[in-house]
């Protein structure tokens, strides 16, 4: 009787352990060319998330005029431009969470060495970038990652950095008066001769001929406006008028300077680190950089950082959502929480007698079914 029970015992113990060294599934972390791939397996990857970052920039340069240094004394103006200056403010920002798998979470799952005859077949699925998306599945997985698609429409401003008015006729006629003095016994005779000539035009003379010319200008709008002509010119007088005015800033531009602005959409790729909360996505030639501030709460419920290593057991990552702000000069130009990969911790999943389904952007477990 009592070795009956010894030889049942030894055989139940025989059993379980013949079952154990079937169907085992060994993952480790790829480690370079110490990764033992001595057993045949494959490779998967955890994604990461990328945010593509959408910039509407407006570029503003600042270029004095030609006719700046005498502002002052022909326009009686002090605020005026005199320096050239470049600028860059941020307008609007947009964010599209895209995914990439990441390059520090590879991961080499190794086959059972060995499998029992009753042991039904099991699959594993991946998407196109390497990344899980189910195992254990019969049928085919759907692993379309949807894309968000926006449709904005931007308006080009580029204005001419060229002075029209100061590209005049730049010569003068310059008229010298020659006395030719004729001796005739105790007559003196003066001729005088008018010698005629071309030379280039002073800054100062251009300067005084703009100033005039603004003048005139104005006084042509007062007449206008105010029925000196005593003409009923109808819609045509605001015509006119605008004209008149056009061409007296263009002028007025040689001794205050003018503004171009510029607008222009730039789009940066990021991937958000743990250890760097703040980052610059865009230089300005102003010292007031575009900047992305990261904020992850502490969550409410601590995941340990690293799961206990088992066999039959796939990694995969819990993502974290953090609070993503686009900044600039401390102004806050877009504030959005984004579920960011990385940002998360790792776990494990069983795959003995379970059907798996994960998440094809994020890589989070979505679905299992214990069988």
């Amino acid at each position: 009787m009592q070795s009956a029970k010894i030889y049942a015992l030894s055989l139940i113990l025989l059993i379980l352990g013949s079952s154990s060294s079937y169907g085992q599934y060994i993952v480790k972390k790829a480690s370079g060319n110490s990764t033992n791939t001595s057993l045949d397996g494959f490779y998967y990857a955890i994604p990461q998330t990328v945010l593509k970052i959408d910039l509407v920039i407006e570029k503003i340069k600042q270029i004095p005029g030609p006719l700046a240094n005498y502002a002052e004394d022909y326009l009686g103006v002090t605020d005026y431009i005199s320096t050239n200056s470049q600028s860059a403010k941020l307008l609007h920002a947009t964010i599209t969470p895209l995914y990439q798998a990441d390059p520090e979470q590879y991961y080499y799952v190794q086959f059972p060495a060995e499998r029992s005859k009753d042991e039904k077949a099991t699959s594993f699925q991946l998407t196109g970038m390497g990344t899980l998306l189910g195992f254990g599945s019969d049928g085919k997985i759907n692993n379309e990652i949807q894309q968000t698609s926006v449709d904005q429409t931007f308006i080009m401003f580029e204005g001419d950095e060229d002075f029209s008015y100061y590209a005049d006729y730049n010569r003068k006629k310059k008229i010298d008066t020659v006395v030719r003095k004729i001796s005739i016994d105790t007559v003196t005779i003066n001729r005088f001769l008018y010698k005629t000539s071309w030379v280039d035009k002073t800054d100062k003379e251009k300067a005084n001929e703009a100033a005039q010319y603004i003048l005139e200008l104005r006084e042509a709008r007062f007449h206008l406006i105010s029925g000196y002509q005593e003409v009923s010119y109808g819609e045509s007088m605001k015509y006119m008028n605008n004209q008149l005015k056009e061409l007296e800033n263009l002028y007025l531009e040689l001794f205050l300077g003018k503004e171009v602005k510029t607008t222009d959409v730039q789009s940066v790729y990021y991937v958000p680190k743990k250890d760097k909360i703040t980052d610059v996505l865009y230089s300005t030639p102003d010292n007031k950089p575009i900047e992305i501030k990261l904020d992850v709460p502490a969550s409410e419920y601590q995941l340990p950082d690293k799961p206990l290593e088992k066999i039959d057991n796939l990694y995969y990552r819990v993502p974290q959502t953090a609070s993503v702000k686009i900044t600039q000069d401390d102004q806050t130009y877009l504030s959005a929480n984004i579920s960011i990969s990385q940002f998360g911790v790792l776990a494990t999943a069983p795959l003995n007698r379970t059907r798996l389904l994960f998440d094809p952007q994020t890589g989070n477990l979505i679905n299992i079914i214990r069988e």
